[in-house]
């Protein structure tokens, strides 16, 4: 159960890192909408993001036993290390050059006046349909899958992890709720910085957590 919850942890951790999801609520946050279309897109993200790990947990558990560390399992996690250290280095050479001034996407300042419901399926879209989550969606639900829980206990690690990945959202969130005036400069200070140095605290994220699954799969061998 510990190598479980530590290995939740990196891939909890690797999603909560990614800059975009905090850019966007607190860009909703601090929106016409506000708290309303922030909580929307944060519930949004954690049901998608609960969602593809147990389904793909559920879906794992269906493959043929192979004693303790299944190969098949592996395979799977060092073939989603090498995209994401490929990845890493995608985004590496994307990153501004010095002196360049990284400028927000048009969809992310469109955010300004999005409804509750636009909020939420920002969320949607957002966690379903970008390959890196999915990525370590599908890793943390083949890490759960390898615990054997059951469905009852892959529903549980399924939202833990969830909780882990969105607990930056989950910070930004409750702390505008209790103290919007005082909260507020401070994530648009944040989210100054997350625009201009996105592109390298991705790579460096991908890069580490894809070498953590190609050094932890090989064991399995």
């Amino acid at each position: 159960m510990l190598e479980l919850i530590g290995d939740l942890l990196i891939y909890g951790a690797a999603v909560a890192l990614s800059p975009i999801p905090p850019i966007a609520v607190i860009l909703l946050l601090r929106s016409r909408s506000g708290l309303g279309a922030g909580a929307a897109f944060l519930a949004a993200r954690l049901l998608v993001l609960v969602l593809v790990a147990a389904v793909v947990a559920l879906g794992a558990e269906l493959l043929p036993e192979q004693g303790d560390a299944s190969p098949v399992t592996a395979v799977l996690r060092i073939g989603l290390g090498i995209g994401l250290i490929v990845l890493a280095a995608v985004k590496w050479r994307a990153r501004p050059k010095s002196g360049e001034t990284a400028a927000l996407p048009s969809w992310m300042a469109s955010l300004n006046n999005s409804t509750m419901g636009g909020a939420a399926r920002s969320g949607i879209l957002l966690s379903a349909v970008n390959p890196k989550e999915l990525a370590f969606g599908v890793g943390a639900g083949l890490t759960i899958a390898s615990a054997h829980l059951g469905t009852a206990g892959i529903v549980v690690a399924s939202a833990g992890y969830a909780v882990l990945a969105c607990i930056v959202l989950i910070v930004a969130v409750v702390g505008c709720w209790l103290a919007e005036e005082r909260v507020g400069p401070a994530l648009d200070s944040v989210r100054a910085w997350l625009v201009q140095n996105y592109a390298v605290v991705v790579a460096i994220v991908l890069l580490l957590i894809g070498v953590v699954l190609i050094g932890e799969s090989l064991g399995s061998f």
